[in-house]
């Protein structure tokens, strides 16, 4: 029970995705039924959550790219036998190591999603 609660913590995308989806159509779905359009009557509601499931996304494709690309950092960031044996940076070291790293692939997902949004609009 403890490898497995440990699992959903690190691959916290499997588990978040579906639920902020949910949200988003339940959202719409409680729109159509008091208002008569799913987009337009709670569109903030909507668009809030919408926001959320984005950003949950994109943050577990960041997490995800970081495991397949930089594998050796991403074990160094979760395993305190590696932390401690191989490298010895301070705390803010490896803090500052870990944001780098992490907005270096926010952006460049992002990026790469405007590049993708701005070719099929």
């Amino acid at each position: 029970m403890k490898k497995l609660l440990y699992y959903l913590q690190l691959f916290d995308g499997v588990w978040s995705i579906p639920i902020a989806f949910l949200g988003f159509f339940v959202a719409g779905s409680l729109s159509l039924q008091f208002f008569g359009d799913p987009l337009i009557s709670t569109e903030y509601i909507q668009m809030m959550i919408l926001a959320g499931l984005v950003l949950v996304f994109a943050n577990f494709m960041v997490f995800l790219g970081a495991m397949f690309n930089f594998r050796g950092l991403q074990k160094f960031f979760y395993s305190k036998e590696l932390k401690e044996k191989i490298i010895n940076l301070s705390v803010w070291e490896r803090v500052k190591l870990y944001l780098v790293v992490y907005f270096g692939l926010l952006s460049a997902f992002l990026v790469i999603l405007w590049l993708i949004m701005s070719a099929t609009a």
